[in-house]
């Protein structure tokens, strides 16, 4: 079976390949960006498009031209560019997704989302034939799972993860940690890029909390990586880890504008750490974001998706 793979960049072929290689052999994956659909001549099976706004439109060209079934991935900075489409606009976007053998979430707030922005028959058909599958973790944490010593937190070790432009979402933290030193709490907050996976490692166990901010392009990733070293992880209401699990089980959505929000959040944390401690061990091994178990249902989905098409 031969999955032609429409992606935007890079970081998208990471992604898949993460799944792809425990995937049987007789699945061959190509992959072309999707500018470069047009030239692909050799017929394929399967069409997948990993971003809804960025390669679906080309997507549903080609598969209406070639007769060939086709499944988008919904991604969190998608739905800020449905959001800022013109109505008369939308409705191409929206057929892309009606016509998609399968739509897949990677969380369940792009559904909710999805709920209250699409035309409401438009919402019940795509819910329909879609699924949620969140983004598989690299092998290497899986295999390094690491539980944080049960102590009580004196000292709090914040962290966040992400690029250098995005200390503008750090503005709450830092006002939030202002208010806990003035009451003597002893607060500090680790700001790093993205690192090899030895060092963030690292850089993981010697923290206490994971701040998870970013609304339009977080990454369960990072939010999967950080549970995996026993680290509770503060995150964005209705944001793209809001919903994986239950609230305290992993962490707590938090206002990410309100600094009284974040501070109460992380004193709470700070109290009850060796319960949340607890709850993240049950967590492990943290089965929803393996690769492996990825690759035995994207196989049936494939397989499934290719013989009703036929």
């Amino acid at each position: 079976m031969k999955i032609l793979h429409v992606i935007s960049n890079e970081n998208d072929r990471a992604r898949v390949e993460r799944v792809a290689r425990y995937m049987p052999e007789e699945f061959e994956h190509q992959f072309v960006m999707s500018e470069e659909l047009g030239s692909v001549k050799c017929p394929v099976d399967l069409v997948h498009a990993h971003r809804w706004f960025e390669c679906g439109q080309s997507v549903w060209n080609y598969a209406s031209a070639n007769h060939t079934p086709y499944l988008v991935d919904v991604m969190q900075d998608d739905l800020e560019s449905y959001r800022k489409l013109f109505v008369f606009n939308k409705k191409s976007a929206e057929n892309v997704l009606l016509e998609a053998a399968r739509v897949i979430f990677t969380s369940q707030s792009q559904q909710e989302f999805l709920a209250r922005h699409l035309p409401s028959k438009t919402a019940d058909t795509v819910f329909f034939h879609s699924m949620m599958l969140l983004e598989a973790l690299d092998s290497f944490w899986l295999n390094n799972l690491h539980i944080h010593p049960p102590t009580a937190l004196v000292h709090i070790k914040l962290l966040y993860v992400g690029p250098s432009d995005s200390h503008h979402h750090l503005d709450a933290v830092h006002h939030a940690m202002k208010k806990l030193q003035r009451r003597n709490y002893d607060v500090t907050l680790t700001n790093v890029g993205d690192l090899a996976n030895e060092e963030l490692l690292e850089v993981y166990r010697n923290h206490d909390i994971m701040l998870q901010l970013d609304e339009k392009t977080p990454s369960t990733q990072r939010f999967a990586e950080a549970l995996s070293q026993g680290l509770p992880v503060l995150y964005a209401q209705k944001g793209v880890c809001d919903g994986i699990f239950k609230e305290g089980q992993a962490g707590y959505a938090v206002n990410t504008k309100s600094a009284d929000d974040l501070a109460r959040t992380i004193l709470n944390v700070s109290d009850l750490f060796g319960t949340i401690e607890q709850q993240i061990m049950r967590l492990h091994p943290l089965s929803q974001f393996d690769a492996r178990e990825q690759a035995s249902l994207y196989e049936h989905l494939y397989e499934n998706t290719v013989r009703r098409g036929e």
